[in-house]
């Protein structure tokens, strides 16, 4: 059984209805988030400044904040961090802050539509790239899902939805790429990415190098 399909876990398709509205209504061009939860206890926001390398003590206040920072919150047991820069490479991140012990997704997208998907579930991991995954036409793209297949029917929708050429990727506006993502974050790890946890106090560090 997939696992939106699990009793207490809305449908699919109203999660993802709700978030392609989200995206629809940004004013924002690129972005660059991810969720990492314990398998067990709790993933504080300093414990994951130090699994990202980085010394506690570079912690900076929202008065101090660069536009390259990377931004982390506190969300229930585990951690959420936020960055407008969708070409750094998640997978380095996810490689750091995740690993064994977690559950770790990393989800980016661009104002060209560009979005990118990496999850790692402990040591099973998997990704995805729209509109077209750059493994083409060597490995089929369902090959490469890994703990994201209970959900390759909707990612094919978003692949026939991008199917074409560039002038016909907006033919069908409501399944986006992101907002099936966002989607697919939210069922799986519980924590909703919506406008109410945008309003929610924030830490500052240099972006990892």
């Amino acid at each position: 059984m997939a696992p939106f399909e699990k009793a207490g876990f809305p449908v699919f398709s109203e999660v993802a209805k709700r978030y392609d509205e989200l995206v629809s209504q940004r004013t924002w061009e690129n972005m660059a988030c991810t969720v990492t939860l314990p398998d067990h206890g709790v993933l504080t926001v300093e414990d994951a400044v130090r699994r990202l390398g980085l010394d506690a003590a570079m912690l900076r206040t929202a008065r101090e904040v660069e536009p390259e920072d990377l931004e982390l919150q506190q969300v229930g047991a585990g951690v959420v961090t936020w960055s407008n820069n969708p070409y750094l490479d998640g997978k380095e991140v996810t490689d750091r802050i995740g690993g064994a012990g977690f559950r770790h997704w990393s989800l980016s997208g661009d104002i060209e539509g560009n979005t990118t998907l990496y999850a790692s579930y402990g040591e099973s991991k998997g990704q995805l790239q729209f509109p077209e995954p750059y493994w083409l036409p060597f490995v089929p793209w369902t090959e490469q899902i890994g703990p994201l297949a209970p959900y390759a029917e909707r990612f094919a929708a978003v692949y026939d939805t991008w199917s074409g050429e560039p002038e016909t990727w907006s033919d069908n506006p409501e399944v986006s790429a992101l907002g099936t993502c966002l989607a697919v974050i939210e069922l799986e790890s519980g924590v909703r990415l919506d406008k109410e946890i945008s309003r929610g106090p924030r830490t500052y560090v240099p972006m990892p190098r």
